[in-house]
């Protein structure tokens, strides 16, 4: 895949993960193998994820909690945003991203930053799976 093309295909990945998180966890989406399929192939099978907390979770027990997750927001005003999605490098066919989450439920917003890395994977929803994620909180700014 082309540098340019990768890194198109890593934006969008962002967008469509995160859209498919909201529908998941309103309950809005079907609850099925199909549906969940595009969370469980956008991960890669030695993907990593570092939360806020500095918890390391492997895909295997992520997808777990996903799974049992489906629809615990329902009936919640809960929104997802992405702000300022930016590749940060795109070098032998791997490619590095970073953007701000903030996720915003019953009127309380929190804010994390991420970095993600990803390669192709043609059988993947966008093309490319998720290899690694690092995400930090952002506190709130001192008013």
């Amino acid at each position: 895949m082309k540098d340019e093309r990768l890194a198109e295909a890593v934006l969008a990945e962002i967008d469509l993960l995160h859209r498919f998180f909201v529908a998941w966890f309103l309950g809005s989406c079907p609850k099925t193998r199909a549906s969940f399929a595009r969370v469980a192939d956008a991960l890669a099978p030695g993907f990593v994820q570092i939360d806020p907390q500095g918890r390391q979770r492997r895909r295997a027990p992520l997808l777990t909690a996903l799974r049992v997750a489906y629809g615990c927001r329902a009936g919640e005003d809960f929104v997802i945003r992405i702000i300022r999605p930016q590749i940060r490098l795109v070098h032998r066919g791997l490619a590095l991203a970073t953007y701000e989450e903030r996720q915003r439920s019953g009127g309380a917003t929190t804010r994390r930053r991420s970095s993600a890395l990803f390669a192709p994977a043609p059988a993947a929803p966008a093309g490319v799976a998720w290899l690694h994620l690092q995400e930090t909180w952002i506190e709130p700014a001192a008013r």
